[in-house]
């Protein structure tokens, strides 16, 4: 790399000289070149080479045995312990055998009710309360102690002035100093534990009972008798919460059949007085008619889930509960909201204070002028042109448009849901015709056929209406026949086994030539309503 200096330049430049690697000019007293980090000498380049082949010896320092502070010897103690075993694995511990775990038990005086406990007045009766000692009290416990010191003391100078007189260097040598140490070690130890405070336990040693943890740890062991207390740790003297009892299962289940009998009892009809009926998860589509797209099933998903409850005088659409993440609360959430708006209606309180997420009210007046907008007897008469955009068998009625919106909302129904609504609009309101002439069976309509092989004849759902029962999910079918396509001859399923039409399942009976007229049999299928059982004893009865 050549930087544009001419020889003579450089020699007219003492202060500068070339790098003999990059021959960049370099500041003449510099080790390395600052353009490419070479060295400058060959003699330092040497002996950094053979630096970094014999390393000088790492030389530890031993730590010295006695510091002034033991505090921090401990402490620095404890830092090298925890680095030096960082890297193992938890399987190579073990408990020291000389590491102690304290447990304390807790006495009468421990204990305190507290203001915040909700305690009933049978658990108050087996809770001592604790009472603070007056001046007097703690001068004559004072007084006792040093009573019971006392003895102690003066037998320990007698022994001393008994003891045979030693020499100042044998008296404080050798093991002497050693066992003065470790006394020491031990009253600090004793100051540190119990707070140099001693207290006084009654009723001896706590069998049984149960374990606690006051906030810093400590281990206590309390009677059953101080559940729901408030006590002192006879440790660290802060106060600790012994748990109540929990319940045993039975009395647990007890509430809980209460409350899922009280949720069937309201499953169909909530006591919500007038509105006597109550339609639980009916869709509620919002749709803007220049964004919608006329594709099957292009707004099965887009609805929001209400309750319709039905009066007399009107009908509310409320949404129970916001919609979550997931599209909506639990059971057992949307059915306490339901509860509590249920009473709210029970007693005639205010409209507009309703517990629900929200409420829209459809007058009677506009009950009235309620109409099935899908399906319709003719397919341009329908605003979806008779394209299930809602899905498949499902019923759409237009609600009355809201002011200054520019959604239309309708309500889709399954089979069973809408003959619910319609009873209810012919109980209170007398509108029986909604949807008679739109093709929805508000009746089960069946027709009779006679099977081919054994002339036995049974009842079939009508196949019109069928679409209809298919997408119910409370209505149940099972398959009852199979009809040729061709001249429409009728083969019930047990006939269909016995003489192996189709095979064994039946799966290959569109392509299974029909007996009577030699062609393909096709798909069409005869279905009947599943039959509930009825139990014996509930029959007997």
């Amino acid at each position: 790399m050549s930087n544009g200096i001419t020889p003579d330049e450089q020699n007219n430049n003492p202060s500068e000289i070339p790098c003999p690697l990059c021959n960049e000019m370099v500041r003449s007293g510099l080790v390395r070149c600052w353009n490419c980090g070479s060295f400058m000498r060959e003699d330092i380049a040497e002996a950094y080479r053979k630096m970094q082949e014999n390393p000088a010896p790492m030389i530890f320092s031993q730590l010295p045995e006695e510091t002034e502070n033991p505090e921090e010897e401990q402490s620095r103690s404890s830092i090298a312990t925890m680095t030096g075993y960082s890297d193992r694995d938890d399987d190579d511990f073990e408990l020291d055998k000389s590491i102690a775990v304290t447990e304390y038990e807790a006495s009468d005086d421990d204990f305190q009710l507290t203001g915040d406990l909700d305690s009933s007045q049978d658990d108050q009766k087996t809770i001592p309360l604790a009472r603070e000692e007056s001046e007097v009290e703690a001068r004559q416990h004072e007084e006792q102690e040093e009573e019971a010191e006392a003895p102690a003391t003066e037998e320990k100078a007698k022994k001393i002035a008994e003891a045979p007189a030693e020499d100042h260097s044998v008296a404080t040598g050798g093991d002497v100093l050693f066992n003065v140490a470790i006394e020491e070690e031990k009253e600090e130890k004793r100051r540190r534990k119990g707070g140099g405070r001693r207290r006084r336990r009654r009723g001896g040693k706590v069998e049984g009972g149960i374990v606690v943890y006051c906030p810093n740890g400590h281990r206590i062991r309390v009677r059953e008798e101080y559940r729901g207390a408030a006590g002192k740790c006879p440790a660290c003297s802060v106060v600790y919460l012994v748990p109540r009892a929990v319940p045993s299962e039975q009395q647990a289940e007890q509430p809980e059949a209460a409350e899922g009998q009280e949720v069937t009892e309201g499953s169909d009809g909530f006591d919500a007085g007038a509105y006597s009926h109550w339609l639980k998860g009916i869709k509620l589509h919002a749709i803007d008619p220049t964004k919608l797209k006329l594709k099957p099933n292009s707004l099965e998903k887009a609805f929001t889930t209400v309750d319709l409850a039905i009066s007399p005088e009107k009908m509310l659409v409320l949404v129970v509960a916001k919609a979550g993440l997931l599209g909506g609360g639990s059971k057992d959430k949307l059915d306490k909201a339901r509860a509590e708006i249920a009473a709210h209606l029970r007693e005639e309180k205010e409209e507009a204070e309703i517990p629900a997420a929200s409420v829209q009210t459809v007058t009677a007046e506009q009950i009235s002028k309620l109409r099935v907008v899908f399906p319709t007897m003719y397919d341009h008469e329908s605003v979806f042109a008779g394209v299930p955009v809602f899905g498949k068998g499902r019923i759409a009625i237009a609600l009355p448009k809201q002011e200054d919106s520019k959604e239309n909302q309708y309500l889709t129904f399954s089979l069973s849901e809408y003959r619910k609504l319609t009873e209810a609009l012919s109980e209170f309101f007398g509108i029986d015709q909604l949807g008679q002439d739109s093709g929805i069976p508000l009746t089960d309509q069946m027709q009779q056929v006679t099977c081919h092989y054994s002339e036995e004849s049974f009842e079939v759902l009508d196949n019109e209406n069928l679409e209809f029962y298919e997408a119910d999910p409370e209505i149940e079918l099972t398959l009852a026949g199979r009809q040729c396509q061709g001249c429409q001859l009728i083969v019930s399923e047990d006939s269909r086994k016995k003489e192996r039409i189709g095979g064994k399942t039946g799966k290959g009976i569109a392509k299974t030539k029909c007996p009577k007229c030699n062609e393909k049999f096709g798909n069409i299928s005869l279905y009947q309503l599943a039959k509930t059982e009825v139990p014996a004893e509930a029959a007997a009865e």
